[in-house]
């Protein structure tokens, strides 16, 4: 199963979101041992400036109601941009 969180942001507005994420994932995969992360961007921005940034978790056997406390906790801590947005998607 993997959880596809993405949102928008002007980058100017947040200059140090990247390594804020980088963190947070490094944070996640300590407490979560299975967890593979990435993060992704759109390459061109939307006609009103903004980027869409994509964060991707590879959940594999972890408890996504268990995760996704401790992500939203971690994102809130952290002041990410609002609203992020949530997606899950299954092998086929």
């Amino acid at each position: 199963m993997n959880l596809f969180v993405y949102y928008k942001l002007i980058r100017s507005e947040h200059p140090s979101l990247q390594i804020k994420v980088q963190v947070m994932q490094a944070e996640l995969r300590a407490q979560f041992p299975t967890l593979r992360t990435e993060l992704m961007k759109r390459p061109d921005t939307d006609a009103t400036g903004h980027e869409t940034w994509m964060e991707i978790y590879d959940l594999a056997d972890i408890d996504i109601n268990v995760f996704r406390e401790a992500l939203d906790q971690l994102a809130l801590n952290a002041n990410f941009p609002q609203p992020r947005r949530n997606e899950v998607f299954i092998t086929v």
